[in-house]
């Protein structure tokens, strides 16, 4: 079996972040860190290098959360995805984002989103469809295609 996928869960909204790291520790996920801020997520980030951030898209003291996907891009090697109630204000491109997660979701929805991410960052590309409440960054979209073929 392999090792539980690392993930650092980046949210202002304490007991939202309470809940998340709950369902992805009952999920079997490892949650290697929390932050509440752009600065204090960054930081984890170098610090534990996980495989996934999860990443709000506003954030504690006014800092946002597309700093974070910005900076775990140029670090590499990283996945980024939004959990968001404000998809719509993201860019075609989900600024530098793989994917984003729209609020409110369900456990399921978290689940099957969180699966479909552990494929893309440790199996690509997915078998599976993405999930109904995710939206993956186009051009994802275009290498696993061109995985495919």
């Amino acid at each position: 079996m392999s090792e539980p996928m690392r993930i650092l869960v980046v949210e202002d909204e304490a007991l939202i972040l309470m809940q998340i790291e709950m369902m992805l520790e009952e999920a079997g996920y490892r949650v290697v860190g929390t932050a509440m801020n752009a600065a204090e997520a960054i930081a984890l980030v170098h610090e534990t290098r996980p495989e996934l951030v999860l990443i709000d898209l506003r954030l504690g003291d006014e800092s946002s959360g597309v700093d974070v996907a910005h900076a775990v891009r140029a670090i590499g090697g990283i996945t980024a995805a939004f959990m968001t109630a404000n998809a719509r204000s993201l860019s075609d491109d989900l600024e530098g984002a793989t994917a984003v997660i729209a609020k409110p979701f369900t456990g399921a929805v978290l689940e099957e989103s969180l699966a479909y991410l552990e494929d893309c960052v440790r199996r690509p590309p997915p078998a599976e469809l993405v999930p109904a409440g995710m939206r993956i960054a186009p051009a994802l979209l275009k290498s696993f295609a061109q995985m495919r073929l």
